[in-house]
């Protein structure tokens, strides 16, 4: 299924289903789904190859409430705070790519699903960071 996120790859599976059969697939999705993984490949922040940056969303009871109600669209913010259980989103995903210098700084915020939420992350938290400065390089890039 080509999706760019977890969020993206629910709303696709739901929506190639006509409407009147809605209520079962949630249902169904919410008692089978076991797990999505989406990744985006980026290179290397030493120019050899590329690198995946993964996504995770496991089938835990409260996500598969959140399904079952199809409350797809808050599962991210779920997602966020779930690390301890093995998920992450992409934006924690290039964090610690960027933080153990797999990534450059442009190219986490180029794949970024939210570049500001990124960004704030690398200024608050990345040891990396302390040590650089954020704002080169990045003329292209806009905020949405």
């Amino acid at each position: 299924l080509h999706a760019n996120s977890a969020n993206q790859a629910l709303d696709r599976i739901i929506n190639f289903f006509p409407e009147e059969r809605r209520a079962q697939l949630l249902m169904d999705l919410s008692l089978n789904l076991k797990s999505l993984v989406s990744q985006r490949l980026l290179p290397r922040q030493e120019g050899r190859g590329r690198i995946a940056a993964v996504e995770i969303l496991l089938n835990t009871p409260l996500i598969s409430d959140m399904i079952f109600k199809g409350e797809v669209a808050e599962i991210k913010e779920i997602m966020k705070k779930s690390r301890e259980l093995g998920m992450q989103t992409f934006d924690q995903a290039l964090f610690d790519l960027y933080e153990n210098h797999m990534v450059t700084f442009e190219d986490a915020l180029r794949n970024a699903d939210s570049v500001n939420d990124l960004r704030l992350q690398i200024k608050l938290n990345s040891n990396r960071a302390r040590n650089s400065d954020l704002s080169a390089g990045t003329e292209h890039l806009t905020i949405v």
